[in-house]
Formats: structure tokens, C-alpha cells, sequence
């Protein structure tokens, strides 16, 4: 069947903010799965002059030009996130989530704000549709004389303008967060931990069952104070399940031994819905704060989210009952392997030694 240009030509000229016929001729193959030539896209635009015009006036006059002003209504929530460039890049996101995951709500609206947050930031206010590979260089440069960490800014806007296909979306890097990897040196042996545990369990139940599933399954804070008494399935035989939501973007389910499961039933209590635990991140943090203070006040000062810190020690032990075993460590804490070496890669000199020791000799075992 011929491609009846009339019937979806403009609609899609409005949707994508273009009037090139290169790039027409593929969004039609793209969504209509026709095939047709720049050319012919042109000689339907001459033989059609006035949808030409009102669509030039559409689209490039209704968008503001580098030397004019954006309207800065435009950054009020619901209207940036109406933007067509925007409403594009947030299917762009729900299209490459994982088979059978869907993109938690507040993970979509916090890319938008990082988004409408950097666009702010630039010397002139920019309209996203707008946006080039140039005035992201220009709004990280800015961000940075502000002494502003730029990582969850050069994401947001890398992700944004590669599903624009705009030019040079590549080559921003985005590197690692500010101050990433520096817990690698954190580190207390069981005794001080137990002795934590075992002061905070007087003090607090609900406290005290957060800070034994984070260092029991490396699960973080918001993760488990978010999590819902039906994503628990109790087993009071085995293994239980929870199933939290990690960082706004997907679900994992984690195996939970008896112990802590127990722990978890008792703050439940008789309530069947909800979330399984009734406080906040404060009390965690003071309670955490407190305990570090005092059985291991040299550590204390170095940490900044006092609440991860049982996460930490879930991974540092980990890695040294695995024997540093990185695959099987990041599978258990549903992490990669990469990350882990980036954070706590600072395996002890004296691991180092004993596995020389241990292993070199195999190399020639008749000399040994």
C-alpha cells in the first residue's frame, strides 16, 4: 500500500520538532514501517506550501531562538514535564526498562527535575528542546564553579539528549558520584558490630530490625524503610522473601534468613498492609550516630549518612568470608561486580601476601 504522506506528515513534524525530510523519512519508516525518500517528503511539503508555513510557524517560531528569552513558566512541573522533547525522552525511559519491570513514577519525575534543575542552572535559562551537546558542557562548567557535584546531572542529561539523537550525546562522561569509594576504608570487626546491634536493639526494635536487614542483605535505608508488608512472604521453615524498591527504578527480591525474618514479623505485628516499619530515616540516623559514637568513636567523624553503615559492613565482610570473591558477593547484594570493586576494591596488604604465599608456588609445584 503507497504512504499517504497528508494522513500523519504534520502530526509527526509537530511531535519531533522537525521539518527535515531526512529525518521524516525516518520516523516514518520507524513508526510506519514505510519506507520513503527525503525527496519525496519535500515535493509533498512544495505541492502542500501552506501546511509547510503553519507548521514552520509552529515549530520554529513558537520556539525560542538562542538570542531570544525562554519564558520561564515553562520549568512550573507539570508544564516542563509536557514539553514535547521531554514527553519523548520519558517513553524513551519506560522503552529500555527490563522485561516485565515498570519505571517507578518517582524515579521518571526525579530525571525530569535533574533535567529542569541543570537547565536553570545555565547562564541563560534553555529550553530543552533546544538543547545541545555544547550548553550541557557550558551548564557543568557552571555547576562546578559552584563547587556543585555534576554526576546526577551529566546522567539525566546524557540520557536526555541521546534520545533526542542529538549530536555528541556520547562524549559526555558522567564518571562517579562525589565522594565515591570513599567508605573503602571503613571497616570494624564482628565484635564492635554485635556490640552495636546489641545496644541499639535496647533502644529500639523497628531500629534495630532495619540495621539487621541492611547487614544482612546490603539492602539501603530508603529501600527498607519503604518496604511493604505484602512484599513480605513469611517462612517459618527457610528462607523468607522481600521484595524491595531499590533507588526508584526497579525491584529486588531478597532471600531473608530466619532470624531477621522473625524480627520483621514481630514489628508487623497484626497489621496486613502498608509499611512493614512505622519510622523515619532521623531515627535511624540518631540511634546509628549514637552507637558508632560509642564503640568505634574513631570512625564516627568520617561518615557522613551514619544509616548506611551497617550496608558497608554487610559488603566488607562479605568480601572477606568469600575470600574477596567479587562475583559472589555482587550477586548476593544484587550489585555489580564493577561497583563493588570501585567502592571497596582496597583489598588489605596482607590478604595480598598470604595469597602469594599461597598460590604462587602452584605456578612450578615441583620446586615448591
Amino acid at each position: 500500500m503507497k504512504y499517504k504522506p497528508e494522513k500523519d506528515l504534520p502530526d509527526f513534524a509537530r511531535e519531533y520538532k522537525t521539518l527535515s525530510p531526512s529525518k521524516l523519512a525516518e520516523i516514518i519508516l520507524n513508526r510506519r514501517n514505510k519506507k520513503v525518500t527525503p525527496e519525496s517528503i519535500t515535493m509533498w511539503f512544495k505541492r502542500h506550501p501552506d501546511v509547510y508555513e503553519q507548521l514552520s510557524k509552529e515549530i520554529v517560531e513558537g520556539l525560542p531562538t538562542e538570542k531570544e528569552e525562554v519564558d520561564v513558566s515553562i520549568y512550573e512541573m507539570s508544564r516542563f514535564m509536557e514539553i514535547p522533547s521531554v514527553k519523548e525522552w520519558i517513553l524513551f525511559m519506560h522503552t529500555r526498562r527490563r522485561k516485565g519491570k515498570e519505571l517507578h513514577p518517582e524515579y521518571i519525575t526525579s530525571q525530569v527535575r535533574l533535567l529542569r534543575q541543570a537547565l536553570r542552572e545555565h547562564s541563560v535559562p534553555l529550553h530543552p528542546d533546544r538543547l545541545t551537546f555544547r550548553d550541557a558542557q557550558e551548564i557543568f562548567l557552571e555547576m562546578e564553579k559552584k563547587g556543585k557535584d555534576t554526576y546526577p546531572f551529566r546522567r539525566a542529561i546524557k540520557d536526555f539528549l541521546k534520545s533526542k539523537g542529538a549530536t555528541g550525546w556520547e562524549k559526555i562522561g558522567v564518571g562517579k558520584p562525589k565522594g565515591f569509594g570513599k567508605y573503602r576504608g571503613l571497616y570494624v570487626d564482628l565484635d564492635t558490630i554485635y556490640k552495636m546491634l546489641g545496644w541499639i536493639y535496647t533502644q529500639d526494635l523497628e531500629v534495630f530490625t532495619v540495621d539487621k536487614i541492611m547487614w544482612h542483605n546490603g539492602i539501603r535505608l530508603g529501600a527498607v524503610l519503604g518496604a511493604k508488608i505484602e512484599k513480605f512472604h513469611y517462612n517459618p521453615t527457610g528462607f523468607s522473601i522481600l521484595t524491595v524498591l531499590e533507588k526508584f527504578r526497579e525491584e529486588k527480591t531478597f532471600r531473608v534468613i530466619p532470624d531477621v525474618a522473625n524480627l520483621i514479623k514481630e514489628v508487623i505485628g497484626d497489621r496486613k498492609s502498608g509499611k512493614i516499619f512505622r519510622i523515619g530515616e532521623r531515627r535511624v540516623n540518631v540511634l546509628n550516630r549514637e552507637a558508632m559514637r560509642k564503640f568505634c568513636p574513631e570512625l564516627e567523624p568520617q561518615v557522613e549518612m551514619p544509616s548506611h553503615f551497617f550496608r558497608h559492613m554487610f559488603f566488607q565482610h562479605l568480601l572477606r568470608a568469600t575470600n574477596w570473591n567479587y562475583a559472589i558477593v555482587a550477586s548476593i547484594g544484587q550489585t555489580t561486580e564493577q561497583s563493588l570493586k570501585e567502592s571497596y576494591g582496597g583489598i588489605p596488604s596482607g590478604d595480598v601476601l598470604e595469597w602469594e604465599k599461597q598460590y604462587l608456588p602452584l605456578l612450578d609445584p615441583n620446586k615448591a
